[in-house]
């Protein structure tokens, strides 16, 4: 089919089921059915948006050029409205000027003050010329011969009433001008700063220190980079650890907690990219590990990844996805992960462990179809062990073996309502595994008062999915 055939909105929508699903984005047709078992957001977020336009949602959950990559490739056509442009309403911007104020304004308010002045001296000098006048009424006016020469011959002494008014007028104005300044002293003077608060010994500030999940490393958001297998570890007969040795033995990944990176090999002469979630963190300096399971018909784990050897390269990039946890987040965490969906959880739960001011709550339902099929089992139970307070495990088998002490069966709203807690403004939820058992956890969360998350995770939605 090419890809300028012209679908219909009519034509698009006929495809809406989960074995024939197509969507539009960016006025573009793609036929993702192939891609729908992949999908890392699960396979209700695709059938939800089956048979339409798609675009808000793919743009609102930030996906990066592999993701691109990977959409290009289901590309079938494209939509018959593509043209059609969104108008957006224009918006005004009125700047509401202040007049100046005009000179007759300018003089009243000058008056208006001057007058304040003043009726505050006419209060103030009467007051203050009474605690003063027992102190002039002190002063030796007879022996001041430089005064008592101002009235010349005739009324040069000390006891004539011109004396006696020039002294009480020189008085009055002193205090007069005292008061006055005083007053203008208080509209001019601003106290801040030393003036303002007594002094004291100032305490030296506290440096909270740095994150280093939050520290930036080899990896880059933009372009992929290649590392080397150093080792690759046999964990079971189909889950291997693969660890990668980064540049410099220093190095650091440079991938918050709870983000992820994107892995891309060209296989049958076609670009393949998947998400995955490492093991190890910003702590692990030098080194980048991944816990794979392989899967014998997998695009990328069964035709690339079983078949590395030490010293092949593998590209990277990242950090990616929506959540970035950082302490404080909450007070509880509920996780119910299956399968390799626990390498995102797991990578959680060592930070929140390993972090000493870090009292969050972490209780885990991990599902899986046999005892051999339990990823990171030692790890999680050490956890457990050494950290009971921060994190409790709760493990579930398809076909559990004789003698098993850990749950069976399905995960369903009982075992969360046993194992998870409660809702509550600092609870959320964290799912992580196949879309059938992610689906039924979503329903069984809201029946016990969970609120649905959208078609596009946020991380402050009570029910995230990774």
């Amino acid at each position: 089919m090419s890809d300028s055939t012209v679908f219909s909105t009519a034509e698009v929508a006929s495809h809406s089921t989960r074995d024939d699903l197509w969507i539009v984005i960016h006025g573009k047709v793609y036929n993702v059915t192939e891609y729908v078992r992949d999908h890392p957001g699960g396979v209700d977020v695709l059938i939800d948006l089956a048979g339409k336009d798609a675009t808000e949602g793919y743009d609102d959950v930030g996906h990066s050029e592999d993701a691109d990559e990977i959409l290009h490739s289901y590309l079938v056509g494209i939509a018959a409205d593509s043209n059609k442009a969104r108008k957006t309403k224009a918006v005004k911007l009125v700047q509401q000027s202040s007049p100046l104020p005009t000179k007759t304004q300018t003089s009243s308010a000058s008056s208006t003050a001057l007058k304040a002045i003043l009726a505050s001296v006419a209060v103030a000098a009467p007051a203050y010329y009474a605690s003063q006048r027992e102190l002039f009424s002190q002063i030796p006016i007879d022996k001041l011969p430089s005064l008592a020469l101002i009235g010349g011959a005739s009324s040069g002494s000390p006891q004539s009433p011109f004396f006696k008014g020039f002294a009480i007028a020189t008085c009055l104005s002193a205090i007069a001008f005292a008061v006055v300044g005083k007053e203008l002293a208080k509209f001019t003077h601003v106290e801040e700063g030393f003036g303002r608060y007594p002094p004291y010994r100032k305490a030296r500030p506290r440096v909270a220190p740095a994150n280093p999940h939050l520290a930036r490393g080899f990896l880059d958001a933009k372009e992929y980079k290649p590392l080397k297998v150093a080792k690759i570890t046999k964990i079971s007969p189909n889950v291997f650890k693969y660890t990668f040795a980064l540049p410099d033995p220093r190095d650091v990944i440079g991938l918050p907690i709870g983000q992820h990176v994107a892995i891309k090999a060209t296989i049958n002469g076609k670009t393949v990219t998947r998400s995955y979630t490492p093991t190890s963190n910003n702590i692990d300096t030098g080194v980048l590990e991944l816990v794979i399971k392989i899967y014998p018909d997998g695009a990328l784990t069964g035709n690339y990844f079983a078949n590395l050897k030490v010293g092949d390269e593998v590209l990277f990039r990242g950090p990616k996805g929506a959540m970035k946890y950082t302490t404080g987040h909450c007070k509880n965490i509920g996780m119910i992960a299956g399968g390799t969906g626990i390498t995102p959880m797991y990578a959680l739960i060592r930070s929140i462990c390993e972090d000493p001011r870090d009292t969050t709550s972490i209780s885990l339902v991990y599902a899986n179809r046999t005892e051999d099929d339990i990823l990171l089992r030692s790890e999680l139970e050490t956890f457990a062990r050494r950290y009971p307070k921060n994190f409790k495990v709760w493990f579930m088998l398809d076909t559990p073996p004789p003698g098993w002490t850990g749950g069976s069966g399905f995960v369903t709203r009982d075992v969360m309502k046993e194992r998870l807690p409660t809702v509550g403004p600092d609870t959320r939820i964290m799912l992580c595994g196949p879309p059938g058992m992610i689906g039924a956890a979503k329903k069984g969360l809201v029946d016990l008062g969970f609120k649905e998350p959208g078609a596009v995770g946020k991380m402050a939605d009570e029910i995230f999915c990774f």
